[in-house]
């Protein structure tokens, strides 16, 4: 009895642990692919722009003319990744873009 209750107890600790040691994927911001960023060009309004990279993670209220898109990626036993852009305006137009 006291050795099928301690097999018992064994294989659920087991079951317990392997269950706990999934770690995901942790994805936040905007996904920001050179594709992506190549479709907005110089001259584009505020609204083409958001149509193509979708609304800008940042937009500060002191600089209203600049819109920040931010992308992070961790994955398990990998180093995180981190790619940024900025969207310049002069106006309603795009006047650069910093990558």
């Amino acid at each position: 009895m006291k050795k099928s209750l301690f097999i018992l107890f064994f294989l659920s600790g087991i079951l317990i642990s392997s269950c706990s040691s999934y770690k995901m994927d942790i994805q936040q911001g905007n996904v920001v692919e050179e594709e992506t960023i190549s479709q907005v060009t110089k001259g584009m309004s505020r609204g083409q722009v958001q149509s193509i990279l979708g609304t800008a993670l940042m937009q500060d209220d002191f600089h209203a003319n600049r819109w920040d898109y931010v992308y992070y990626l961790k994955k398990p036993g990998k180093k995180a990744e981190l790619k940024s852009i900025a969207i310049i305006f002069k106006g309603n137009a795009v006047s650069q873009i910093l990558k």
